[in-house]
């Protein structure tokens, strides 16, 4: 039990500080209207046979944009005060940070998809089945959302220490998470269809989820002891100097 205390108490920890100062929040709700803005206006004209094959690379483009924003942000309280070294050399789990970090991030972008699918019900008549089937629709948006996430976490992490951290976790970022939102966008098309093997899809994605989420575990500590160290080493050259 003591890894899911761990992990809850450092997420609402962050949590209480993102609701407090709601920084990131604000920044990731604003992007995610602006980008279901240009979605209608680009796209308020297209057929309604067409749009089951646009909608979902909309919603997991908007995902992917927004997951990018708020990953780049997630470790900048540790980084702007310097104690991502002090939260290592305290008696936590390495996994209980990654777990903590993945569900700040997972809360966002959940928060944001019930901004973003409800948006593209009411601009695309074919997004009706998003409501119709409210379940599957959560199902599936947690599922790719966690996908996203638990890549996304680890390479943040990775990159926590980096001067040029936000460029650079873009460029990582999509390539890596790429079969992930793609599985996801597979699904979300299979829903707006109606295909028979919606449910196949979803535990497949599922599957996926729980091989990245372990993959992530795994190698957290070693790439985030390793984006740690490597500032001291500069720190220690300047000094030398």
């Amino acid at each position: 039990m003591r890894l899911p205390r761990q992990a809850w108490l450092l997420a609402k920890n962050d949590l209480r500080q993102e609701l407090r100062d709601l920084e990131l929040v604000a920044t990731a709700g604003f992007f995610t209207l602006v980008v279901l803005v240009m979605f209608g206006l680009s796209f308020a004209a297209l057929g309604r046979s067409a749009q089951p094959l646009a909608i979902p690379g909309m919603l997991w483009l908007a995902v992917a944009f927004v997951g990018a924003l708020t990953l780049t942000r997630i470790f900048d309280r540790e980084r702007e005060s310097d104690t991502l070294r002090a939260l290592l050399s305290a008696p936590v789990e390495r996994l209980s940070i990654y777990l903590a970090k993945g569900a700040v991030t997972l809360l966002v972008l959940l928060g944001c998809c019930l901004v973003l699918v409800p948006g593209l019900v009411l601009l695309f008549p074919a997004g009706a089945v998003f409501a119709e089937r409210p379940l599957t629709t959560a199902a599936l948006v947690v599922l790719g959302c966690v996908a996203y996430v638990a890549v996304g976490t680890l390479f943040a992490a990775g990159l926590a220490q980096s001067g040029g951290k936000n460029v650079l976790l873009s460029v990582i970022l999509y390539p890596l998470t790429s079969p992930a939102l793609m599985w996801a966008l597979v699904s979300t098309r299979a829903l707006l269809e109606g295909h028979p093997d919606l449910n196949t899809y979803l535990i497949q994605l599922a599957a996926l989820d729980v091989l990245l989420v372990a993959l992530g575990g795994v190698l957290f500590e070693a790439v985030l002891v390793g984006s740690t160290g490597r500032k001291p080493a500069r720190e220690r050259g300047r000094r030398r100097r």
